[in-house]
């Protein structure tokens, strides 16, 4: 699955997305893992995650950035 979020990330970047739109991409995909997962409160904490706005994402990596 790493294989696949790393293709989808250099094919969408080559075809001229925006950051934000690969994000959005890769976190639908991410949500669609989350349904794989039999516990329900992993699957909960996985959905949460992927579905994190850009904005927030954002605002958390460029706190980190700066640490």
């Amino acid at each position: 699955m790493k294989n696949f979020f790393t293709f989808a990330t250099i094919a969408m970047c080559l075809a001229g997305c925006s950051n934000e739109q690969v994000y959005n991409s890769l976190s639908g995909a991410k949500e669609s893992e989350c349904q794989k997962i039999v516990d329900a409160n992993e699957r909960a904490r996985c959905l949460d995650a992927a579905k994190e706005s850009y904005g927030k994402y954002q605002q958390r990596r460029e706190e980190s950035l700066k640490n």
